[in-house]
């Protein structure tokens, strides 16, 4: 008789691995990033993850620095005391941080790990790509607006720029 054993996959990141933001925005583990994301079958590396989560960090700050000043100058020390809300337990601030990170840094791999292939069936898959790229760019641009909503008037989320 055979019998199939299935054995779970070793952990790719070090034991609480994370990527510490400034302060007063919270760090982002790289497990809650890999696990909401379905990255865990190998492909992405440890370093390649902090790189995208560092890069996500980086767009978020740029995205989120008028509304962090008005934050600081209200008196909030930290992220966290930005409101009160909850939902299932969290701070509603900080976790629209970690899926605004989420998703750039989603979308960041999305568009670096394509196909090389020079089939038709390679290209079909790098447009897929892109266009997974480009929802979690939009679901992350989503939170931002969603987050500078909170303490002030509400942010569309909906945002066009003519050139």
């Amino acid at each position: 008789m055979t019998g199939l054993i299935s054995v779970p996959a070793a952990p790719n990141d070090p034991a609480d691995a994370a990527v510490v933001a400034d302060g007063w925005f919270p760090p982002v583990t790289l497990e809650s990033v890999r696990d909401r994301l379905r990255l865990g079958d190998g492909t992405v590396t440890t370093a390649r993850l902090t790189e995208a989560i560092e890069s996500a960090m980086l767009h978020a700050f740029r995205e989120l620095a008028e509304w962090r000043t008005a934050r600081v100058l209200a008196g909030a020390a930290s992220l966290d005391q930005v409101t009160d809300q909850q939902v299932n337990g969290q701070n509603h601030a900080v976790m629209l941080w970690g899926r605004i990170v989420r998703y750039f840094a989603g979308a960041d791999l999305a568009s670096d790990y394509r196909d090389i292939s020079a089939t038709n069936t390679g290209l079909d898959r790098a447009v897929e790509k892109d266009e997974t790229s480009d929802e979690l760019r939009r679901r992350a641009l989503a939170a931002v607006a969603d987050l500078r909503s909170i303490g002030g008037d509400p942010v569309p989320r909906n945002r066009v720029e003519l050139i």
